[in-house]
C-alpha cells in the first residue's frame, strides 16, 4: 500500500507542476482550464488522504507502541490542518476573483503549493520509513474518523463557479 501512496504522491507533483505552469503566466489563463487543473488536484489530494486515513493513519493510530501513535497523531493533527486551510483557500478563490486579483492568487497558490510538496516530501521522508521499520502493514483498510470528501462537492462548487 505505501507503493499506492507513493504513486499518488506522483500524481500530485504532476497536478502541482500543472497548476504552477498556469500561475507563472503573467496574465490569467482560461478559466475553465484552471478549473480543470485545480479540481484534479483536488480530487487527486482528496482521494488519496482518505486511503492514507485508511490504511496508514489509523493503523498507527492503533498501534500499541508509543512512539509510533505519537508520530502518526502528529502527522494526521498537522495534515487536518493543512487541509482545512487548503479548503478555505479553494473555496475562496472563486473564478471571478481568481481573474480580478491575479496576482494575489499566484502568492496564495505558490504558498499553498510550497506547503504541500513540502509535506509529500516529509512524509517520505519520514513516515513512509518509520511505517516499514516499524512493520506496520498497510494492507487492509480500519476504521476512519475523518471524511475527507465532505467537502469536494463545495470545493469543486466554487472553484467551477459562474464558468
Amino acid at each position: 500500500m505505501l507503493a499506492r501512496m507513493l504513486g499518488d504522491h506522483d500524481r500530485l507533483r504532476q497536478c502541482a507542476a500543472r497548476l504552477r505552469a498556469l500561475i507563472d503566466a503573467p496574465t490569467p489563463c482560461d478559466p475553465a482550464e484552471l478549473a480543470a487543473v485545480r479540481w484534479d488536484l483536488g480530487s487527486t489530494m482528496m482521494a488519496h488522504l482518505a486511503f492514507e486515513d485508511r490504511h496508514l493513519y489509523s493503523k498507527l493510530e492503533q498501534d500499541s507502541r508509543p512512539a509510533i501513535n505519537a508520530a502518526g497523531r502528529a502527522f494526521q493533527s498537522e495534515l487536518r490542518a493543512q487541509f482545512g486551510a487548503y479548503a478555505e483557500h479553494a473555496k475562496s478563490w472563486t473564478p471571478q476573483r481568481v481573474a480580478a486579483d491575479w496576482t494575489s492568487y499566484g502568492t496564495a497558490v505558490s504558498r499553498f503549493l510550497a506547503l504541500l510538496l513540502e509535506r509529500i516530501d516529509r512524509e517520505e521522508r519520514e513516515l513512509y520509513p518509520l511505517v516499514e521499520e516499524a512493520g506496520i502493514v498497510t494492507i487492509g483498510s480500519a476504521p476512519v474518523r475523518d471524511n475527507w470528501t465532505r467537502e469536494a462537492f463545495a470545493i469543486k462548487d466554487q472553484i467551477r463557479k459562474g464558468l
